[in-house]
């Protein structure tokens, strides 16, 4: 195997692939490897941990030789990234001294390498249901909900992203137990006959798979799914995963059925104000109290040493009292995936959380919303 590329050709596209490569506990594993074929003047680069798999295809102009080999993933990727993006690199596998030589003309490194013969690989399965969707939409709703999927190790279904599909309608639930996104869409090009279809992607699938795809634009991606995988191709990748195949609630249940007070907030000012407040409240549960009324909100954090830290906002709409405890950090995240102006917080008794939202669409394709409980400070 032999070949020249242009390093900014493979530089983005091996980053990703080397990011799924070496997640496995075992060090001395196969998969800490990336993949690398080159064949039918093309290089092809896969990686996988056994539970997610990413393949990517460059496309080659200098071959000299075919061949497949596998090489230490985080070796190469900081081998190249020592290297002038602009340079052509030089690659070739010695099978004589089992090493794969680097060279862009000044400088050469050689990286062991190890057979591709042991290189695991997704079986395949067949598919179940698809769902076509525009890539920047699939991106927004990824990056709009990953944010509230659980980080701990218990109860499964809070691991991932719900997809619920009935028809062209679309929704989407994540959660960590303490807060919740829901959102929803009408997918135009799905076929109408789909039925019904559920199904919980990995947060590390869905923080992947918001990487490789097209943010602008109305290029469309199709989710294939399995009975116990997902797999998709965009822009010059393949992604496969496993999906976390357990029971799902009946998280609507959580949602308010009816609204008592909305309160119109100027986002990026009440935004600074929870950050600057914060800066003193309990770490444990980073509880900030928040005091409707009279016109204003009154925010106040404390923590165990009674440092207390406090400031005030005004409200034309804040008219009924209301209080209630919050994590900061959590009312924060959702402040940063809105992009409206100004933000709704609509408030139901008994008062065990808030639900907030836009006071505006602006994306027409996609209604969010999320809940967030109280916190006792």
């Amino acid at each position: 195997m032999k070949f020249r590329v242009l390093l900014s050709n493979l530089k983005k596209q091996l980053d990703e692939v080397a990011g799924i490569a070496g997640t496995a506990p075992n060090k001395e594993d196969i998969t800490q490897n990336i993949l690398i074929n080159v064949s039918e003047n093309s290089l092809n680069l896969k990686a996988t941990n056994y539970n997610i798999e990413l393949k990517t295809i460059i496309p080659l102009d200098d071959v000299e030789s075919d061949g497949e080999i596998t090489v230490n993933a985080n070796k190469l990727r900081d081998t190249l990234s020592n290297l002038d993006i602009n340079s052509v690199v030089s690659i070739t596998l010695d099978e004589d001294k089992n090493v794969l030589v680097i060279s862009d003309g000044n400088t050469s490194f050689e990286i062991r390498t190890r057979s591709s013969i042991d290189f695991p690989s997704f079986e395949l399965e067949d598919i179940e249901q698809e769902i076509t969707i525009k890539q920047c939409l699939l991106k927004s709703i990824i990056d709009s909900s990953v944010f509230c999927v659980s980080n701990e190790d218990f109860r499964d279904y809070l691991k991932g992203i719900r997809f619920e599909l009935n028809g062209q309608k679309l929704e989407i639930f994540t959660s960590d137990g303490h807060r919740m996104a829901i959102l929803e869409t009408q997918l135009s090009t799905q076929n109408a006959s789909s039925g019904s279809f559920g199904a919980i992607i990995t947060k590390k699938c869905a923080a992947q798979l918001s990487k490789i795809l097209n943010d602008s634009g109305e290029s469309e991606v199709v989710l294939k799914f399995t009975k116990n995988a997902v797999r998709t191709s965009c822009n010059n990748f393949s992604l496969a995963s496993k999906l976390i195949n357990c029971g799902y609630p009946n998280v609507r249940t959580v949602i308010p059925k009816s609204i008592d007070t909305t309160i119109s907030i100027p986002r990026v000012t009440f935004n600074k104000l929870i950050q600057q407040v914060s800066v003193l409240s309990s770490k444990r549960v980073n509880g900030v109290s928040f005091s409707f009324g009279n016109g204003k909100v009154d925010l106040r954090s404390e923590n165990s040493e009674h440092e207390v830290a406090t400031a005030s906002l005004a409200l034309p709409d804040a008219q009924t009292p209301i209080e209630i405890s919050l994590n900061g950090q959590y009312v924060r995240d959702v402040l940063n995936v809105i992009k409206t102006d100004n933000v709704l917080f609509c408030f139901s008794q008994p008062m065990l959380n808030v639900l907030i939202k836009s006071d505006a669409s602006d994306n027409n394709e996609l209604h969010a919303s999320y809940i967030i409980s109280k916190v006792v400070v």
